[in-house]
Parts: structure tokens; C-alpha cells; sequence
């Protein structure tokens, strides 16, 4: 009689599960995001030709010495372009891009006709 009042909570529980939504497994730590969220901000954003070549342009004439004999002044400017300033312009749809490849995909259905073969749901 104990092992059918067992087996009822056990099959209680797992309805509860279903109906609760947990059908396919929770993200169980955030630290996990935030650290390949963290990792990706350097790499936030790739820099286009035009941008690469205004980055160049700029770094050959900073180092023109007829025009600034002081030295290059739009060193800083660069360095923050390649640095700060792709990061922060970036598109947040890379970002959640990436927050929702992390997140567990379910499986998909296998259909069989009533002849035994299986069927494309069309579902990719």
C-alpha cells in the first residue's frame, strides 16, 4: 500500500513538473552568462573595411611629420576606435544573440507515419 501512495507522489510530482512548465532543464547559474557575456565585450563588434582604413588613415597621417611635427595626435582616437568605442556602438542583438544560444533548446519531435516511416515536421 506504501509503495502505490509512492508511486502516486512520484507520478504526482511529475505532472506538477509538466503543467509548471519545467519540461526541459533550467539554467542553473548565472555566473555562467555573465562570464561569456564578459568575454565577449572585447569582442563586441567587428570592425568593417571603411572603419579599418579610416583607423589606418589616420594612424599614417599622425605620423606625417610635416604636418604634426609634435608627434601624432590621433593616437588616443585610435587606440579608443579598436577599444572602447566598438564595444560600446556594439548591436545589442549580439549580445542577446548570445544569451539565447545558451539557453537549452528541446528536442525536437520525432513523427512516424502509421506505415512506420518517419515524417519531416518541417521544423529545422
Amino acid at each position: 500500500m506504501i509503495d502505490i501512495q509512492k508511486q502516486t507522489l512520484k507520478h504526482a510530482n511529475t505532472l506538477q513538473g509538466v503543467i509548471g512548465d519545467n519540461l526541459f532543464p533550467e539554467l542553473q547559474h548565472v555566473s555562467d552568462v555573465k562570464q561569456v557575456l564578459e568575454l565577449m565585450m572585447g569582442l563586441a563588434q567587428n570592425i568593417s573595411q571603411e572603419q579599418l582604413r579610416a583607423v589606418i588613415f589616420l594612424n599614417q597621417l599622425g605620423e606625417n611629420k610635416l604636418i604634426h611635427p609634435n608627434g601624432n595626435p590621433y593616437e588616443k582616437l585610435t587606440k579608443d576606435i579598436m577599444t572602447d568605442y566598438k564595444t560600446a556602438v556594439a548591436n545589442p542583438a549580439f549580445y542577446l544573440d548570445t544569451i539565447e544560444e545558451l539557453i537549452p533548446k528541446p528536442p525536437k519531435p520525432v513523427v512516424f507515419a502509421p506505415s512506420g516511416k518517419q515524417v519531416n515536421t518541417g521544423r529545422e
